[in-house]
């Protein structure tokens, strides 16, 4: 399983948690309504590489070699609102962002605490606590409360490789 799929898999079982979109931090692209949520990947990948298993595998694209092994990543999380008037009354922002985040994090905490992917299993090791991360205290600055997650999954590498169905030996040669 590779970093995109695990980070994908999170993604979607959160943005169907909490009922908001969940984005990416740092992308260029229209900012969604309040409230909403963004992730900033930390580590996707770390591990000692002491410990992998090695095997040939028949896959639809052919034989390979796959290399897997145990790895660690760390995954940030925030949720933003904002002060506004809306058609069912006036919205605070800042109780707003910690109420998605606590909903959230309770994501992480229940359903999102193992999850089954294709006989593979991403499972969360820490969910740190919710913290306030606005930035400047203003009139209309964007509130902010969110959380870190460390995550184990299995990390599979494959390359091509080349079977040799039935040997011939040469010569006299004794097997």
């Amino acid at each position: 399983m590779t970093f995109t799929e695990v980070r994908n898999l999170l993604v979607s079982g959160l943005e169907h948690h909490i009922g908001h979109p969940v984005v990416p931090s740092g992308q260029t692209a229209d900012m969604p309504d309040f409230p909403y949520g963004y992730y900033s990947i930390i580590v996707p990948r770390a591990s000692s590489h002491a410990f992998g298993l090695k095997g040939i595998v028949e896959t639809d694209d052919g034989t390979v070699l796959r290399r897997s092994e145990p790895v660690k990543a760390t995954a940030s999380f925030t949720f933003c609102s904002q002060d506004r008037q809306t058609e069912d009354g006036y919205i605070y922002g800042d109780d707003e962002a910690l109420a998605l985040a606590e909903k959230a994090h309770g994501f992480f905490l229940l359903d999102g605490h193992c999850i089954r992917a294709d006989g593979e299993d991403i499972v969360v090791n820490t969910v740190g606590p919710v913290g306030g991360r606005s930035g400047f205290v203003v009139e209309n600055t964007v509130r902010r409360y969110g959380f870190d997650v460390k995550l184990s999954y299995v990390r599979s590498d494959d390359m091509p490789a080349t079977t040799i169905a039935k040997a011939t030996p040469i010569g006299d040669a004794h097997l």
